[in-house]
């Protein structure tokens, strides 16, 4: 197996997305999802008081719109915890609402 080169991908064990980019003379592993975040801020992601998280939950979905900075602690991870709870249950009405219709036009 070769050096990889810089602008290179991997996926770790956990999931995340790497990609090996040229920081002050150096070459080193960043985690895709910032260097993504960072361009669309236009600055770095302040690691003391910001996150980086997946607005899906899905750590291969590397879409721009999928990426979202948080402030960091637990307050703002409960609170996205719930937001997304009720997107959950807004979803879930709506399936049932689609579920209800097919059975009406006897579709199963």
């Amino acid at each position: 197996m070769g050096i990889a080169a810089v602008g290179s991908t991997r996926i770790a064990q956990n999931g995340y997305s790497y990609t090996k980019v040229k920081n002050d003379g150096q070459n080193q592993w960043r985690l895709t999802h910032h260097i993504r975040a960072e361009k669309v801020l236009g600055r770095p992601i302040d690691s003391n008081s910001e996150r980086v998280i997946f607005k899906d939950g899905n750590r291969s979905n590397l879409q721009y719109n999928n990426i979202e900075v948080v402030p960091k602690g637990k307050g703002s991870l409960t609170k996205r915890r719930a937001e997304l709870e009720e997107r959950i249950r807004e979803l879930q009405a709506q399936l049932e609402d689609v579920n209800n219709s097919l059975r009406a036009q006897g579709v199963r």
